[in-house]
């Protein structure tokens, strides 16, 4: 369905709360935001007369794909606003306002991005901004890491730059810490172990680290990242950067590249949620995998046997399980 203006949206804010707001005015589609996915730019007008601008994300037509590219933006975003709660919401990630998942025509509404894909700027930045990039992605990173979800697609087409700082965008391949792998994201930003031929074992931070210092080298040099031991000619980067192109289990956690960077943990200690409960989910799914092997490869069940939707029907909408 196309966005029109004068029509009115029913949806949740990321409490719950049901909305209404009246589209007063349709953008052009600014940007690409990720696989399946269409945006457009609306101002909307609250019951109360409050305008807001806001980037509309919908499924393309016809595509079930698109359905899980929603559902993952929209988890990611309410994962992220969860764990801010009464804290200032961090300008490093993109900002979910509000949803509505169930619906003939599901959507989400996203603050408007900030800046530009830095992947427009050829990795050209000024040299007295290589550092504030480098600072504010991995406080991005760290962000999504506390909210136990992985990016999984860090390239220079989702991560913007306004000249100050960075921000992570598109979460349509997100997916939540402790998941089994699959082969997502496009080369050559996606890490070796999300590659065809490459996949094994479980989502963790580390995967988004290994995309993010590919970008850091990207954006610092210009030049593409063709080994790992090319940091080591670069004085600059050698200290930041070493070991995230090595094996998953030797490379630093997104944290320790922080302290390298000599800077505090931006995410506050009463965010984060408490050790022991992502102790109990991993061995959750440890147990979950023993018992059930199928549910290695996928996150939701298969149809039961002799169930086949009608192709006329839209792809239907279920919660998932990853909330």
């Amino acid at each position: 369905m196309t966005t029109q203006p004068g029509q009115r949206l029913v949806f949740l804010d990321v409490r719950g709360v049901q909305e209404e707001a009246t589209v007063t005015a349709v953008g052009e589609d600014p940007l690409p935001v990720g696989s399946h996915l269409r945006s457009r730019s609306l101002t909307l007008e609250y019951v109360d007369g409050t305008p807001n601008e806001v980037l509309h994300l919908s499924p393309e037509l016809g595509r079930s794909a698109g359905y899980d590219a929603l559902d993952n933006e929209i988890l990611a975003g309410l994962r992220l606003s969860r764990l801010c709660g009464s804290y200032p919401y961090p300008s490093c990630v993109s900002r979910l306002l509000g949803y509505e998942a169930h619906g003939e025509h599901p959507f989400a509404l996203l603050a408007p991005y900030r800046g530009e894909p830095v992947g427009s700027t050829g990795g050209r930045i000024l040299p007295t901004e290589k550092s504030a990039f480098q600072r504010s992605l991995l406080a991005g990173v760290r962000w999504v890491s506390a909210a136990g979800i992985a990016h999984r697609a860090l390239s220079p087409f989702n991560v913007h730059w306004d000249g100050m700082s960075a921000q992570i965008t598109g979460f349509s391949d997100a997916t939540i810490a402790g998941a089994p792998r699959a082969v997502v994201g496009v080369p050559p930003w996606q890490a070796p172990e999300q590659r065809p031929g490459q996949v094994n074992g479980a989502v963790t931070d580390k995967d988004d680290v290994w995309a993010a210092g590919r970008l850091i080298y990207y954006v610092s040099t210009g030049r593409d990242l063709v080994r790992g031991d090319q940091v080591c000619d670069e004085p600059d980067l050698a200290h930041l950067l070493g070991g995230i192109f090595g094996p998953i289990g030797e490379r630093p956690s997104v944290r320790e590249l922080l302290d390298r960077l000599n800077l505090a943990d931006p995410v506050p200690r009463l965010a984060v949620p408490d050790t022991d409960l992502r102790q109990w989910r991993a061995e959750f799914l440890r147990l979950r995998a023993c018992k059930h092997p199928h549910t290695v490869d996928r996150d939701k069940p298969s149809a039961p046997s002799g169930t086949t939707p009608k192709p006329s029907e839209p792809p239907r909408r279920r919660r998932r399980l990853w909330r």
